[in-house]
This record gives C-alpha cells, structure tokens and sequence, in this order.
C-alpha cells in the first residue's frame, strides 16, 4: 500500500480503490456467469446480442447530449443538480425519438446492419434500455462529483448480480431473450440504486425551468462541438462488431464478442474507474491552479507496466484458457485475443486520460481526434479481407495509429496547462 500512495498520492488511491474494487467484483460475477451462459445460449445468440448492445451504446452517448459530463464541473451545487435534471429530460426524449424511428425504420435499418430476422422483435426493447442507461450515466457523474466512489463502485455489483440472475433464468427455461431481459433488469437495478444513493445527498436542492435554461446555455459547448464527434466515436468502437456481422456470420460475432469483452474487462477494471477518478482530481486540481504533472507520469507509468504483463499473458495462454473456461468451442475467440491484445493495451494507458480534455474544457480537440478516429475505423469496410484474421489485423493497425493521435494531443493539453500556470 505505500508503494501505491507514492505512485498515486492518498487522494487518488483512496478514490481509485473503491472503484476498481468495485469493478472488479462486477467483473468476477461476470465471468462466474459467463462459465453458464456460453454453455445455454449459442455464440449465434451472443453475436445478435453483441449488436443489439452496440446500437444501445451508440445512441447512449448522445441520449443526453453530453450534458451527464458537465455536472462534474460547476462548483455550484445547484447548477449541478439542474444538469442532471436537464439530462434526465435530454434521455427521455432522445429514447422516445429512437422508439419512434425504429418502429418506422425497422426493415431498413435490420437490412442496414444485417441484423438477425430471428432476433427481429429485440429491436422493441432498445429505447427501454437507452433509458435506463442514460438516468444511470447521469446519476453516476453526480455521484463522482460528490466523491461518493464507494456509492458509484457498489451499483456496478448490483447490477451484474441482477443481470446475470435473470440472464441465467431465462436461459435455462429455454428464451434467447434473456439476454435481453437480463440487460434491462441490470439495467432498471442500476438506474434505482443510483437513484436513492443521490437521493440522500440533494435534498435541500432545487430545480427550476429558469436555472436549466440557464446551465443548458452556459455548457452548450457540449452539445455543440462534442455530441456529434462522441456519436462518431461510439459508432467506432462499435462498428468492428457489425462490420464483423455483415461480412461473416452470427457465430464469428459471437467469438469475436467473446474476445473483446475479456480485453475490455482490465479497461474496464482499471481505466473506467481512473478516468473517473481523474476528471474529478483534475478538475480539482485546476480550479486551484496546481500542477497534474507528476500524477500524470507515475499514473502513465504504472499503467504501461501493467498493460504489458496483461498482453504478454493474453497472447501467450489466451487460447487455451478459454478453451478450458469456456469449452472447446471458445477456443478461436483465444486467437482473435492474441491479435488484439496488443491495441487493447494501449488503449489501456491512454484511455484514461481523455478526461483531460473534460477536466480542462477542451473538448473540441477531443471532437477533432473522434472524427478521425470515427474516419479511419470506417475505412475497414473498404479493405478487401478473404476471413476474420486478416480483418483483425487491419483493425489492429487502425486502433494503434488512432490512438497514438491522441496520446500527443493529450500530452500537448497538459502542457499548455503547466505553461499557464508556471506563467
């Protein structure tokens, strides 16, 4: 532990272990229940339920219009309080227009991304998730505003737990959509949990049409020059999974599922709760004008050291550890690891610190780098690939290019900010 404290400071660690502590719980019932689900339902299930949650994710980072980041900046608490409101307001409408154009657009739109006839009426329940989704993204960036990481680390528990139960359950009386239902109750657990933990925190606050208006107007940067690059930028991370599904089958999506959500788990472990800690820490930081720079480096440092064990363990044992957990029929989703692994490390360092351009308000760089990064991942669409692996190496390529991009603009904003303040 005090090695910990010197590479972090107490602030940080103390912060960043009740998230990571929390994720990993989460992750640890996951995997539990993935050793039954991959042997109920078929990678052909898992495939359509890859895409079905990438359309959800897409629309979720625009369901309130990015408003959900600006609560963590106002030192207002007030002005807080009406930016969640104002998202909550921004996702219901976002959620009623998604049920609308799906229900117009169906056929199109399944054509579109070549999604499952089979699977067709899960299409119904993507606005009720987005919901759920958006009221939970909302509430969690309160809870980190107020610091209460313990708060937001035990909802991710709760809702695995839910998730799973149900998942399992329906699973074993036979329906596919389970997997569906599975989301929504872990979903609905998520949004109430995170519900009654702000509850008891804003009880003195108020909210009035006037002072939404007036926070709406005050951040509109948000919405205006990031909404549409962080649209850009979920359709990127997403976009693999249905590229994959339109060029090979329901089972190499399920495969591919698989081996992507065993890379995004460490992400997941680590840089979503660090880069939750770290827009708070920043943001903190700067409204007192003191130096991020050498949290900056031990924290780069650290996660370089640990992304490098995690890939060389990943590319080495990856195939026969899944074949082993998951049964043989998992195998080949080793062998996509061993080709990813190497951009999911990357991301593992750099991600966090894209909150750099939150904490410091530059968001319209971050826009700049989504585009791209939007640009290029579109791109593989258009390469010739003769089966999966040549697909996987391409994308590889794009995720490291893409990602060095924004490694140096991160680095050049922190830079500015310890010029501004050495001034």
């Amino acid at each position: 532990m005090g090695i910990f404290k010197k590479i972090f400071g107490n602030a940080i660690i103390k912060n960043l272990s009740y998230l990571v502590t929390g994720t990993a719980l989460a992750q640890v019932v996951i995997i539990l229940f993935e050793l039954i689900l991959r042997r109920i339902y078929s990678p052909a299930d898992f495939g359509a339920f890859a895409v079905y949650m990438s359309i959800i994710g897409i629309i979720a980072v625009i369901s309130s219009m990015r408003y959900e980041q600006t609560i963590i900046l106002p030192t207002d608490d007030n002005k807080a309080y009406n930016l969640l409101w104002l998202s909550f307001g921004i996702g219901l409408i976002v959620s009623i227009l998604t049920a609308i154009l799906l229900f117009a657009f169906k056929q199109p739109f399944m054509r579109l991304i070549d999604f499952p006839e089979k699977y067709a009426y899960w299409l119904a329940f993507v606005p009720i998730s987005l919901l759920l989704l958006s009221i939970y993204q909302a509430l969690n960036y309160y809870l980190i505003r107020i610091k209460q990481f313990r708060l937001s680390a035990s909802n991710k528990v709760e809702r695995r737990i839910a998730e799973g139960v149900t998942q399992t359950a329906c699973g074993a009386a036979g329906s596919p959509t389970g997997l569906v239902w599975g989301d929504i109750a872990g979903q609905s657990v998520n949004a109430l949990a995170a519900g009654i933990k702000v509850h008891k925190f804003v009880s003195n606050l108020k909210v009035s049409w006037a002072t939404i208006r007036s926070v709406a107007a005050e951040y509109k940067s948000f919405p205006l020059q990031n909404s549409f690059a962080a649209f850009l930028n979920a359709l990127s991370l997403l976009l693999p999974i249905i590229f994959i599904n339109r060029l090979f089958d329901e089972d190499v999506t399920g495969l591919f599922d698989l081996a992507r959500k065993l890379m995004i788990m460490p992400l997941s472990l680590v840089t979503t709760s660090m880069g939750q800690v770290l827009v708070q820490r920043f943001t903190e930081l700067r409204n007192k004008r003191q130096s991020i720079r050498h949290d900056f480096c031990r924290i780069a440092t650290l996660l370089a050291v640990l992304a490098l064990v995690f890939a060389l363990v990943a590319y080495f044992l990856a195939p026969s550890l899944l074949a082993l957990i998951f049964g043989e029929t998992w195998r080949e989703s080793g062998f996509y690891v061993r080709i990813m692994v190497w951009a999911f490390a990357f991301k593992f360092v750099v991600s966090p610190f894209n909150m750099v351009f939150t904490a410091f308000e530059k968001i319209g760089r971050l826009s700049v780098w989504q585009t791209i990064y939007f640009l290029l991942i579109f791109s593989l669409i258009f390469i010739p690939v003769d089966n999966i692996y040549g697909f996987l190496r391409c994308y590889l390529a794009v995720e490291l290019f893409s990602y060095a991009i924004v490694a140096v603009m991160t680095l050049k904003v922190v830079r500015e900010y310890e010029k501004s303040i050495a001034d």
